[in-house]
């Protein structure tokens, strides 16, 4: 008996090392690179802390947001009809008074402090930037390849709203700008992800590490993974 029990502490040990090895966060943190960087970004844009706020399309055209680990239709069958609306007035986001029961009906500064009650998250660097989906050319599709995602990424016409103009693959200053300084650095939603509030997985790994591989891909030229 004690024998069996052996082996199977050896295999479980065994297993938890081979899934760690794979594990694309822990590959970045192991050996920084432009790869390793990309399939970590990856693994955080798929995971639902991201995908559930960038929308899904339906096909009949309704965009809305998901819940859950599971990615589930928001409840209240909230679409884009409910988004807030956001413009720019100097250095600071103001809202579109005409949008009825809006994210920001329910969705407030913090985090609600008990499981299920809404999340919510704002910074002093963005004033005004408050809960809100980001348009349907954003859309992190179920099952996306990192190659689709990068291309994607690097794309201005999958990358741009109103808000901001990225730059993309043909300009990589103003990519580095937005996406780097503004985006993974300073937005409020990027950085909830991390710290989604009770009853949430987090994103994969850590704000700080997310921030280091978006700069590691970027200052490598922002390559795109092969197929």
């Amino acid at each position: 008996m004690k024998l069996i029990h052996y082996w199977i502490a050896f295999w479980g040990i065994v297993l938890s090392a081979s899934a760690l090895a794979d594990d694309p966060y822990q590959a970045f943190k192991r050996d920084p690179n432009a790869g390793t960087a990309f399939a970590y970004l990856h693994q955080v844009a798929i995971h639902p802390r991201c995908a559930n706020c960038h929308g899904v399309v339906d096909e009949d055209g309704t965009f809305y947001p998901t819940v859950g680990e599971d990615r589930r239709p928001h409840p209240m069958d909230i679409t884009v009809a409910n988004n807030v609306v956001l413009f720019k007035d100097g250095d600071t986001f103001k809202q579109v008074d005409s949008v009825v029961l809006s994210c920001r009906g329910c969705h407030q500064n913090t985090n609600g402090d008990k499981e299920g009650m809404p999340p919510g998250n704002v910074s002093a660097d963005m004033p005004g930037f408050v809960w809100h989906m980001p348009q349907p050319n954003m859309t992190i599709p179920k099952g996306i390849s990192a190659n689709a995602l990068c291309n994607k990424w690097l794309d201005p016409a999958h990358n741009s709203s109103h808000l901001a103009q990225r730059g993309g693959r043909n300009d990589m200053t103003t990519f580095r700008k937005e996406f780097l300084e503004h985006h993974a650095k300073i937005d409020p939603l990027v950085a909830w992800g991390f710290n989604p509030g009770p009853g949430r997985e987090k994103a994969p790994g850590t704000r700080a590490d997310f921030i280091r591989a978006v700069e590691v891909w970027i200052d490598a030229g922002a390559p795109c993974p092969s197929e």
